[in-house]
């Protein structure tokens, strides 16, 4: 008979030469104490997308889990939380009665947003710590995930770059990704959503932990860059979500069911690559870790 994994002698294993790393031998029901916990966190720091392979877990493992690493978010979109656990976000075009959303309802034209790169929670004042994502029913080709490691991304930007984005601002609404659906963003009923005012932050954000410097870059949230006049801005930010979403910043991951994947969004973005959601299921749950504090601007002297 197989002797259970033991959690404290867990394997990594890179994925992509800067972002995306497996963990073996790590069970996220039954962690083994304190001191796994702790390793899982050490090793996350380090490596900002962790994957764990076959964790059939229930919501309220994921719960659980995720609880060790900060309080949870309550997603602002009411449709979308769990009836019966709301901090669990349910990522899916299938509702809790089994039924695909119809197409072009405020549900499922909203759930097609997440096709855009963006950090999760950006909106908010205190933007998330990170976020942990269940597939429980996923697809053969396409929804796929991908990650951008902004760490990186912000390394390899020229000196000159670094000067000129230091010490910028960046208007963040979550208004705004409503605003990217011209047909969710017409109509007078769009939904129940938490209310939301405009935050700004630092477009170059240090990690409160590590203290490392990272874009920070949610094209589905951001308005403009504070400094610039709007076509100017919007200008600089593109190149610069050109530059960060290059294949060399890139993890492409390829859902297999009862995948879980713990992401660091203090600096990282993600996006799912589109599939015909008219008639393909997917349900992803996902659970956001607050985060713990407003974003550290990058300063020359940081």
């Amino acid at each position: 008979m197989n002797q259970p994994a033991d959690p404290a002698l867990f394997g990594l294993n890179r994925l992509h030469p800067v972002i995306g790393t497996e963990v073996r031998g790590f069970s996220i029901a039954d962690p083994d104490g304190a001191s796994s916990i702790e390793k899982i966190r050490r090793a996350w720091l380090e490596h900002p997308v962790l994957v764990f392979h076959d964790q059939a877990i229930s919501d309220a493992e994921q719960i659980r889990f995720a609880r060790h690493f900060g309080e949870l978010e309550i997603h602002p979109s009411v449709a979308h939380r769990a009836s019966d656990h709301p901090e669990i976000y349910r990522v899916s075009n299938v509702d809790e009665a089994d039924n695909i959303l119809p197409e072009h309802s405020n549900e499922w034209l909203y759930l097609n947003l997440s096709w855009l790169w963006h950090t999760d929670s950006s909106f908010r004042k205190i933007p998330s710590k990170g976020s942990i994502l269940h597939g429980i029913e996923v697809l053969e080709q396409g929804g796929e995930t991908l990650f951008a490691n902004m760490q990186a991304a912000y390394e390899h930007l020229d000196e000159q770059t670094k000067a000129a984005v230091e010490g910028l601002a960046v208007v963040h609404s979550h208004d705004y990704i409503i605003s990217l659906s011209s047909e969710l963003s017409q109509r007078e009923e769009r939904g129940e959503y938490i209310d939301l005012p405009p935050v700004t932050h630092p477009l170059v954000r240090v990690h409160p932990e590590t203290g490392k410097r990272s874009l920070f870059l949610s094209p589905h949230t951001m308005v403009g860059i504070e400094q610039m006049p709007e076509s100017e801005g919007r200008a600089l930010l593109d190149r610069l979500i050109e530059h960060a979403t290059g294949d060399r910043f890139v993890y492409r991951h390829r859902w297999r069911a009862h995948d879980v994947i713990m992401w660091d969004n203090r600096c990282t973005m993600h996006m799912v690559t589109p599939f015909d959601n008219r008639i393909q299921r997917r349900i992803m749950h996902r659970t956001t870790i607050v985060g713990d504090e407003v974003p550290i601007a990058a300063s020359r002297f940081s």
